[in-house]
């Protein structure tokens, strides 16, 4: 009777789990990738067609002027500008409190560094639906200034930039520079922020790249606090543009199903030249406190 050696035994295991993988995938990507294909088709058809019995993947006409009438019926130029402006904003102001957050709580160390790394932790635990009421009663009145944010992008960029997971990304990163960098900045006399100017920010350009991408997806979906804040139809997202527009009442489904793929667009582009990154990001868990 042949004995099964330990290199077989793995090599079986490893064609087991590629099996499953492949499996998986075989089954996942038609189940992803079914919605778009969907949602495509019903932007090209008519209002009427889109409710037909059985339905069809493939129209039976292929209305592409429904992309011109969205186009010409409603200012997508002004709902991409806020949404784009909101993640710009955030994204600057984000990325320099990260930045410096998280090199003060890994290279600096100051006392209580660890309570202050469990109250962001703590932060991020609280529902979103939770802030809302808290959040909406800050941005009407400013503490200190009393300024009303409200109706205004800053209503939206300034709780969005208080978000603590880049902290946590950025602190984990900056945890895994090797320590000789930073003694022999020392030891030839530069200051905390020469060596984050001069030496922290360069090496850091992978990190900065993650946070930026995850900031504007999580910027680009929100919903809840942009309806909220900024109720004005000129301050309207391109999610609150295609809520409104559903309840509206005034527009088909097949219109929807336009708009929804032209807020789909940027979002593909992403990832598609941006896929490097994203990855890095999933793979960047690890934080030293």
């Amino acid at each position: 009777m042949a004995l099964i050696t330990d290199n077989e035994l793995r090599m079986n295991k490893n064609k087991v789990v590629y099996a499953t993988i492949i499996a998986v995938l075989i089954i996942g990507i038609p189940v992803q990738v079914f919605p778009f294909i969907w949602l495509l088709s019903s932007s090209l058809k008519g209002a009427k067609d889109i409710f037909e019995l059985p339905p069809r993947l493939i129209p039976k006409t292929f209305y592409f002027q429904n992309y011109v009438e969205v186009l010409n019926t409603l200012p997508i130029h002004r709902y991409f500008s806020t949404t784009f402006l909101v993640a710009l904003l955030t994204i600057l102001i984000q990325c320099t409190i990260s930045t410096l957050a998280a090199f003060s709580l890994s290279q600096i160390r100051p006392k209580g560094g660890r309570l202050i790394l469990l109250f962001f932790l703590g932060t991020m635990m609280i529902p979103e639906q939770a802030l809302l009421i808290p959040t909406y009663l800050t941005m009407r009145r400013f503490p200190l200034t009393g300024w009303n944010f409200i109706n205004t992008i800053w209503g939206v960029v300034l709780p969005w930039s208080a978000w603590a997971w880049p902290i946590f990304l950025m602190k984990g990163f900056f945890d895994g520079l090797p320590a000789e960098l930073f003694d022999a900045a020392k030891i030839d006399g530069a200051s905390n922020m020469r060596i984050l100017r001069s030496i922290i920010v360069p090496l850091s350009k992978p990190i900065i790249a993650i946070v930026v991408l995850q900031t504007f997806l999580a910027v680009y979906q929100q919903f809840v606090f942009p309806l909220i804040m900024m109720p004005d139809s000129r301050l309207w997202t391109i999610t609150v543009a295609i809520y409104n527009m559903q309840h509206s009442g005034n527009f088909g489904w097949h219109l929807i199903m336009v708009l929804l793929v032209y807020a789909t667009i940027p979002m593909l582009l992403l990832f598609i030249f941006a896929q490097k990154y994203l990855v890095q990001g999933i793979k960047l868990t690890g934080i030293k406190a």
